[in-house]
């Protein structure tokens, strides 16, 4: 009935990989115990059966988990909302100062902006990071 043990360990294990993604880190250790749990099944004892664990969770962190961490290093990540502006350009509408925010044009939008240096309307900037509501842009 140990076998049954080493299956909850592994759904355990599978779970923790979903709910704290890591790219195969946890999968590993359940793959571990899914071939205990098959040594199981065949009656060896269960310090061979800890062994096999521990050897199959290690093979598969030094041997399966880097395919699996150079499959998902090639998702490219698309910036999406708010960070999509991040290097975009626009357009100086009321003046920028160091001291005093100003407004900028992106796209259709007016949005507020600061800079460390001065812009007077009608400069093209590019955006460098943003806070809350406001860019802060430079030339």
């Amino acid at each position: 009935m140990i076998w049954i043990m080493w299956l909850i360990i592994a759904a355990v294990l599978v779970i923790f990989e979903m709910l704290i993604p890591s790219v195969f880190f946890f999968t590993c250790f359940a793959l571990g115990s899914v071939f205990a749990a098959v040594a199981d099944c065949f009656n060896i004892s269960s310090w061979i059966e800890f062994v096999i664990f521990i050897v199959v969770s290690i093979l598969s962190l030094y041997l399966v988990r880097p395919i699996f961490k150079k499959m998902m290093s090639k998702f490219k990540t698309v910036n999406s909302n708010i960070d999509a502006l991040i290097g975009a350009t626009a357009v100086v509408t009321e003046e920028v100062t160091p001291l005093k925010a100003g407004l900028v044009r992106v796209s259709d939008e007016i949005w507020r902006a600061k800079s460390d240096i001065e812009l007077e309307t009608g400069v093209t900037v590019k955006i460098k990071s943003i806070d809350g509501t406001t860019l802060t842009v430079k030339k």
